[in-house]
């Protein structure tokens, strides 16, 4: 069999040799779809997920939140780490559980003494309900709302661009880059549902993953033996945290 030497042939493949690529294959699909339509199907396979895992770094200012987070409507568990302390999450329905360690319960100024040993000897494997009339319950039951999470999640600032692809937890996936990364990235499942699988707000603002969508998980409520009563051991003190620090799912 004689393949056709005709000038289309001969400078499509000067052409892949000259950009160092295979040109086996057309990009079909999402990846022909412009960044804002393949943003935009994102945030809607996003917000119909019922269920995702949040896992990385996210840096808000002079603070970082270690995130490691099932999420689902009903609610949300898992922890957060930040550098003054280490906070178990258990959210059901607007059941918020808190359990960490004293540091969680000092007031804004670190300060200890008698009253935050006794807390910690209180607190130690107990879960804090917290009411929600109290100011740290918007900021700690934030991290547990999956919709507030992703709306977060998807804010891409500025005008944007696809920038190739890269594997995300053995996924591939399109990249998608806002004012040249200083407004966010996405990075988008090229197959099956567009699904976003990592987001990075900004150069120096960490990286979350996101996975296990639309898995379901159990939420359960501690046994009434493990849980305190919160106002009975912060005497109205906040936990722990920086004025005008914002976490996500409040703006």
């Amino acid at each position: 069999m004689r393949l056709p030497q005709t000038k289309t042939t001969i400078a499509l493949l000067a052409a892949c040799v000259l950009a160092g690529t295979a040109c086996s294959k057309e990009e079909t699909g999402l990846g022909t779809e412009s960044p804002d339509v393949i943003a935009g199907k994102s945030r809607a396979a996003a917000s119909g997920a019922t269920a995702v895992h949040v896992q990385g770094v996210w840096k808000i200012q002079s603070q970082e939140f270690r995130i490691d987070l099932r999420l689902k409507r009903e609610g949300g568990v898992g922890t957060v780490v930040t550098a003054d302390s280490t906070i178990e999450l258990l959210r059901i329905g607007e059941d918020l559980f808190v359990r960490g360690d004293a540091r969680l319960y000092q007031g804004r100024d670190g300060r200890g003494g008698a009253d935050v040993e006794q807390s910690a000897e209180a607190l130690r494997d107990k879960f804090v309900k917290v009411p929600p009339a109290d100011p740290s319950y918007a900021r700690l039951s934030g991290f547990t709302r999956m919709q507030d999470m992703i709306t977060d999640l998807i804010r891409l600032n500025g005008k944007l661009k696809k920038n190739g692809r890269e594997t995300v937890r053995g996924a591939e996936t399109l990249k998608v880059v806002a004012d040249r990364g200083r407004g966010g990235e996405l990075r988008v499942a090229l197959t099956g549902t567009p699904f976003p699988l990592k987001y990075i707000p900004s150069p120096t603002g960490g990286a979350l993953e996101l996975f296990e969508y639309d898995q379901d998980f159990p939420l359960v409520l501690p046994n009434a033996d493990q849980v305190l009563d919160y106002g009975t051991l912060t005497d109205g003190k906040e936990p722990t945290g920086k004025s005008g620090d914002q976490v996500p799912g409040t703006d």
